[in-house]
């Protein structure tokens, strides 16, 4: 279950795990059939974030994957809807989107170079029949 999965990010505050639940509850709704799986990545996945007391600040990466490629205009919207959240927890929430195919078979070397960096720290955080942080 997701709860299992973000109570067990032991760098995300109630709240903070609260946001991001929120978030990908929001993409499945608007995504529906689309949205194939959300990974975190970066600090927040590696238990390593930046305390929200810190003069610096960690954000929570996540690498949206999709059936199909999404609209600028679709993918602005999702964003968007990540700054109340930002408001309300303190932490930004970055959603990158790539396709299924994409996050299988790069297209570019500026994505394959990205997606090589990340790889050994992804968390599975959607879908909800996760029971435990499945890394990639």
């Amino acid at each position: 279950m997701l709860a299992s999965t973000l109570w067990g990010m032991a760098s995300l505050t109630e709240l903070e795990r609260d946001c991001l639940r929120r978030f990908l509850t929001l993409l499945d709704q608007r995504l529906g059939g689309r949205l194939v799986e959300v990974r975190m990545f970066g600090s927040a996945a590696r238990g390593q974030m930046w305390p929200a007391s810190a003069p610096m600040h960690s954000d929570i990466d996540l690498l949206v994957v999709t059936r199909d490629v999404m609209g600028e205009a679709e993918k602005e919207e999702l964003v968007n809807e990540t700054y109340p959240l930002f408001l309300e927890c303190g932490r930004q929430i970055s959603p990158h989107f790539y396709t299924e195919r994409q996050s299988a078979e790069p297209d570019s070397d500026r994505m394959r170079a990205f997606l090589g960096a990340i790889a050994g720290d992804v968390v599975v955080v959607w879908p909800e029949d996760a029971n435990t942080p499945r890394h990639r």
